[in-house]
């Protein structure tokens, strides 16, 4: 007479037990997720060359939004000389063209 109760006693059993068997799998894979992502980070952070100095200028530069569209190449030079408000090449072909015409001119 019970018989039917047993049985769906046993299958909410069966459920809790996968249900927790599911969390634990949960858990895992959102730390090996998270162990990933911060693998990547440290391979990002390491491929910039940069000091811990300027690495925390350049978060508070891309923090305020001072970074600007020219991205980190040039926002840190890896010698004193260079600066990232030095013009280049590209910036300053006008002027080397303008150079060459009044050489010729004259």
């Amino acid at each position: 007479m019970y018989e039917r109760l047993d049985k769906l006693r046993a299958e909410v059993e069966r459920c809790k037990k996968k249900v927790e068997d599911d969390k634990v799998r949960l858990r895992a894979a959102e730390q090996k997720l998270q162990e990933a992502e911060n693998s990547q980070i440290l391979a990002d952070v390491g491929a910039l060359n940069l000091s811990p100095e300027q690495f925390a200028e350049f978060l508070k530069l891309a923090t305020s939004g001072k970074l600007g569209s020219a991205g980190i190449a040039n926002a840190y030079e890896t010698t004193d000389e260079v600066t990232a408000t030095e013009p280049s090449k590209a910036d300053t072909e006008d002027d080397y063209d303008l150079e060459d015409l009044e050489d010729e001119e004259n």
